[in-house]
């Protein structure tokens, strides 16, 4: 006997009954009994479907592990919560980018009376419907089978995803030694504020630790940048909002920076938080938000002191040729892929410091490390081609 025929024997009512004594939670950033979300579908009158997928906001990913191993188990969990609303259809949303996976799982899928679709649920359309996170079908497909464990799904550092218990220590699960950020549940904490975390506190799976390395600004920026590839855009707030949010923290990244971004991100984000419709414009603005509000001296380092506290980001960094180590052997010439190094045989060599775009190949090139990467200030250096040895400082 299949899970759901398992499932269709013991009829709605005793389904219903196990999944409120087993205090089924619906995963992800809506989390709440599962009991009540299945209550509240199909009501005044309407015939409800079922939207399965991850949230919207969910732009990791890490979580499709379990549609990838867990395929029947997710599929029948889905068919399973159609049964239990009386669902007319029944849809698995897939990122776009995820077209393999459809095509690997889609005839399997409509075994299941399943239409797989490489898209972000619309709101809209799922409103008097179930929406439903593919780690909750999962759970509720072992549920009927017996297996159903309490808890939730992480990524550890090793690339597993391990389903962990819901009240456990973040600080149990990954170090925060060394941490100067962390990232989780689609924002940032401060170490103080992750080692109070627990796992339930994960919405994505995802636990990511930056330390002085890492740029917070540059990072803001690049998942900013993602959301607003995937947003649907029917939200003006959402569309616009993003379009400012990631401009700004982009333009900081840039050296163009200005303080009044820094309200102005406030403003913009606050506004995100209560007037778009998906996980997309509300969890976008938390991220630009937690970045400013928890970590300001980031940006005022960027803005006010010209300078990316990790040296990540390229408008901060320098990149310059010792003219007391070169030997003008040329390697570094060969290998420049924006030919903006000047220079000849025994000749120390010079490099564009506008056209470079700070690849580094030429770090990698040069045998007497005579090419620096820096985030303080240039020594004082040849602004014509002078013979080796041959240069002065003052």
């Amino acid at each position: 006997m299949t899970t759901f025929e398992t499932a269709k024997a013991m009829g709605n009512s005793a389904l219903a009954e196990k999944i409120k004594a087993a205090s089924l939670m619906e995963y992800g950033l809506y989390r709440e009994p599962l009991t009540d979300r299945l209550a509240r579908c199909g009501q005044e009158g309407t015939t409800p479907d079922v939207y399965a997928g991850l949230n919207n906001a969910d732009l990791d990913g890490v979580l499709l592990k379990l549609l990838k191993e867990k395929t029947e188990q997710v599929l029948s969990g889905i068919e399973i919560a159609g049964m239990l609303t009386g669902a007319e259809k029944k849809f698995l949303y897939l990122p776009e980018a995820e077209t393999e996976t459809a095509d690997q799982i889609k005839e399997q899928a409509e075994a299941h009376g399943i239409t797989v679709v490489n898209d972000i649920i619309n709101v809209r359309d799922a409103e008097d419907s179930l929406m439903l996170h593919i780690a909750t079908a999962a759970d509720l497909a072992d549920l009927v089978d017996g297996h159903y464990e309490e808890g939730v799904y992480i990524a550890l550092p090793d690339g597993n995803l391990k389903k962990v218990p819901a009240q456990i220590a973040v600080s149990d699960l990954v170090s925060l030694e060394g941490a100067k950020a962390v990232y989780t549940g689609y924002q940032y904490y401060t170490p103080e504020e992750a080692a109070g975390l627990k796992a339930e506190d994960v919405k994505n799976g995802v636990i990511r630790v930056l330390t002085e390395k890492d740029c917070i600004v540059s990072e803001a920026a690049k998942t900013l940048l993602k959301d607003r590839t995937v947003s649907c855009g029917r939200c003006v707030f959402c569309r616009e909002g993003l379009i400012q949010l990631e401009y700004m923290q982009k333009e900081v990244t840039q050296a163009r920076g200005k303080t009044d971004y820094l309200e102005l991100t406030k403003e913009i984000g606050e506004a995100m938080k209560d007037s778009t419709l998906c996980s997309i414009g509300q969890e976008s603005a938390k991220i630009a938000l937690t970045a400013i509000e928890k970590f300001p001296e980031e940006y005022q380092a960027h803005i006010k002191k010209n300078k990316c506290p990790a040296g990540v980001c390229g408008a901060f960094v320098h990149i310059y040729i010792d003219p007391q180590i070169c030997q003008g052997c040329g390697e570094c010439m060969d290998v420049c892929p924006k030919d903006c190094i000047d220079g000849k045989a025994k000749y120390i060599h010079m490099i564009d410091e506008f056209e470079c775009t700070k690849c580094g190949k030429c770090i990698e090139a040069c045998e007497e490390d005579a090419i620096i990467q820096t985030a303080g200030k240039l020594p004082k250096l040849p602004n014509r081609l002078v013979k080796v040895g041959k240069f002065k400082k003052h």
